[in-house]
């Protein structure tokens, strides 16, 4: 079977890897897509990241038995099959065809890289990708068998191997192997512009049972972005008869060509457990700790706080500004406090994805001073010590604190959808 991968083609100027992968699918005509086309994000931290660090993988024969609507392009519609047969095929011209489109349509300032391959790649090389750095050494090693190109520097060939050893079929931490979405593009003329999604369309598909990710709770609107991309909007869903059944209610700007992608999106795959002793700036990590110290707020509004591992290492979380409401949870967090915190490591400080309370320890209010049988207001003689009156010196013992309510329940916590990671389950998918 004909294994494509794509990556790097895109820059914060525009352009996008997926869109160019319509282009491809168009000019292979000749071959029938096997399986969903695969959107693979990878690690999130690294410091070389495309904007939002994707690349893409087909597969492509002759297909066999049933197959099934997966894209419009310009009016005519494609289809995938579940299984197919090999095409005879030369590698090396399919390289040149895609390099072709690659050269008219990726950006100047990206570094495009393309690998074809008979055969998926080993499935840890995806493993590595995700969550850590592909070595120069280990992508010789797995790419073995297969060819590969690019433009300005080709950083891209390690996105694109890393796409085509993604099977989509296991899970690390949660038991989501993947999930899908459905991209429509604009048409280009319209590249640029403003996008006009009305937000009603949105809220309406907001609603749709297993769609997930298409709206902030405030009603902002998380599944259209805001660079000068060829995308109107992503829809996604861990149903994918439902998303096709219903991204037509999206309006009124319609798109001119849709595909639906297998991803490992909202799948957490990049999280590492870890202990504190052991993690390096890079990481993404899961880790059960209990908070140590009370959150301090700094000048934007970021708030950062000390927690503490079993074996009695700390590092410093940090909920940044565009986590929004988030910070007000982590404002009312109580040292003794059992946490689950996930997060990519950065200047030795866990910049928090999301959180899951465990326990939350008891909380007590002051009470107010007492009253003097005189009917003035006492005043306390200093910490831990008795209450005394300025009026006859009459004297009180401390009053017992007041237990109050936290407002925390045992739950998971996250930032808005449009401050979300790609990668990063949503809480109404968790299932631990």
């Amino acid at each position: 079977m004909l294994h494509i991968g794509i990556d790097d083609t895109d820059s914060i100027k525009g352009g996008c890897t997926t869109w160019l992968a319509t282009e491809v699918i168009k000019e292979l005509s000749e071959f029938d897509l096997i399986g969903c086309p695969r959107l693979v994000r990878l690690n999130p931290n690294v410091p070389w990241k495309t904007r939002g660090n994707a690349a893409v993988a087909l597969t492509l024969g002759k297909g066999l038995g049933m197959k099934k609507l997966i894209g419009e392009f310009d009016g005519k519609q494609f289809f995938t099959f579940k299984k197919g047969i090999e095409l005879k095929y030369n590698k090396n011209q399919i390289l040149e065809r895609v390099l072709g489109l690659i050269q008219k349509h990726s950006m100047p300032d990206s570094e495009p890289g393309i690998v074809i391959s008979d055969s998926f790649l080993p499935e840890e090389l995806y493993w590595q990708g995700v969550s850590s750095i592909v070595t120069n050494d280990m992508l010789s090693e797995l790419i073995k068998g297969t060819i590969s190109s690019g433009l300005r520097g080709s950083r891209g060939i390690f996105g694109a191997a890393c796409s085509l050893s993604w099977s989509g079929n296991f899970s690390k931490i949660n038991g989501i192997s993947h999930t899908w979405e459905l991209i429509g593009y604009r048409n280009k003329d319209k590249w640029g512009t403003q996008r006009n999604i009305d937000n009603s369309s949105v809220q309406t598909v907001s609603n749709i049972e297993t769609v997930f990710s298409c709206s902030d709770l405030d009603g902002k609107i998380a599944m259209v972005p805001n660079s000068p991309c060829p995308i109107l909007w992503g829809f996604r869903g861990t149903n994918r008869d439902k998303i096709i059944e219903n991204f037509r209610t999206l309006g009124p700007e319609l798109p001119s060509r849709w595909l639906l992608y297998k991803t490992n999106q909202a799948t957490d795959d990049h999280l590492i457990p870890k202990k504190i002793s052991e993690i390096e700036d890079g990481d993404s990590v899961i880790i059960e700790v209990a908070i140590t110290s009370k959150p301090i707020v700094i000048k934007g509004g970021h708030r950062f706080f000390e927690v503490q591992d079993k074996f009695k290492h700390t590092v410093n979380c940090a909920a940044f500004e565009p986590t929004k409401n988030f910070r007000h949870m982590v404002d009312k967090l109580e040292i003794g406090d059992s946490v689950i915190v996930c997060g990519s490591v950065n200047n030795g400080t866990i910049n928090l994805e999301k959180l899951r309370i465990l326990n939350l320890v008891s909380r007590y209010l002051k009470p107010p001073n007492p009253i003097c049988d005189c009917g003035k207001r006492t005043h306390s003689s200093g910490k831990n010590s008795y209450y005394r009156c300025k009026s006859c010196s009459k004297k009180y013992g401390r009053p017992e604190k007041i237990e109050i309510s936290s407002d925390l329940k045992l739950k998971w916590y996250e930032p808005p959808a449009s401050s979300r990671r790609h990668l990063s389950t949503p809480i109404s998918l968790m299932n631990y």
